[in-house]
């Protein structure tokens, strides 16, 4: 069973959540709640998964929050319900902050229960040019995604984890080769390990995995 907090600042858009969630077996709302500062106090029912609508909120700051919700409840995983589209730029750096998701709150609700799902799970909610960004910009999400996309996933070496995560920023095995101090053909015994125990055979299949 999957845990959820609601905040939303729209009672009819609250209202309609919380009754589509409670057709799903595995889905309970814990709380729906129409304010930051009454959020901050449910904080203590430690939900697995927090849908939030940050705006129209008062004197909400996401860092801040973030910051809270760490302190107060770890494992919850925050999903960002967004009235309108975001920047690429500030929607990465949701993720880099903290949250663990996001899409438009007039998403249909059982778009929103398939992100709750997924994320719930320990992926990322969002869309795949979003994913490789974040991932260019902080590979401190790769074993993040490793672990939710690839569950069984047989560990990564450091140096493994270096190769993939260059692949993932585009690099060609050359680069690659450059950037690490070594030779292409070791390049490409790291990789073939690494796309072993992805189960892939190529850096194509590797990065649709990892940002499906």
């Amino acid at each position: 069973m999957i845990s959820i907090m609601i905040v939303e600042n729209d009672p009819d858009r609250l209202a309609a959540l919380t009754s589509a969630f409670g057709e799903h077996d595995d889905l309970a709302v814990l709380s729906a709640v129409l304010k930051r500062e009454t959020a901050l106090k449910q904080l203590a029912l430690l939900p697995d998964v927090l849908l939030l609508n940050p705006d129209g909120l008062k004197r909400f700051n996401l860092p801040r929050f973030l910051r809270t919700l760490r302190t107060r409840s770890p494992k919850t995983r925050l999903v960002l319900l967004l009235t309108a589209s975001s920047g690429d730029e500030e929607l990465v750096e949701n993720i880099r902050q903290g949250a663990r998701g996001y899409l438009l709150s007039s998403s249909p609700p059982a778009l929103i229960a398939k992100a709750v799902r997924a994320v719930a799970a320990g992926g990322i909610w969002a869309e795949r040019r979003i994913l490789e960004k974040a991932i260019s910009m902080h590979q401190m999400l790769l074993p993040e995604l490793l672990q939710s996309h690839v569950p069984e996933l047989q560990p990564l070496t450091s140096r493994e984890m270096d190769m993939l995560g260059h692949v993932l920023k585009g690099a060609t095995n050359r680069e690659i080769a450059e950037m690490s101090n070594i030779s292409e053909r070791t390049v490409k015994t790291h990789l073939y390990r690494v796309y072993r125990k992805l189960n892939v055979k190529s850096r194509t299949k590797a990065i649709a995995l990892l940002t499906q």
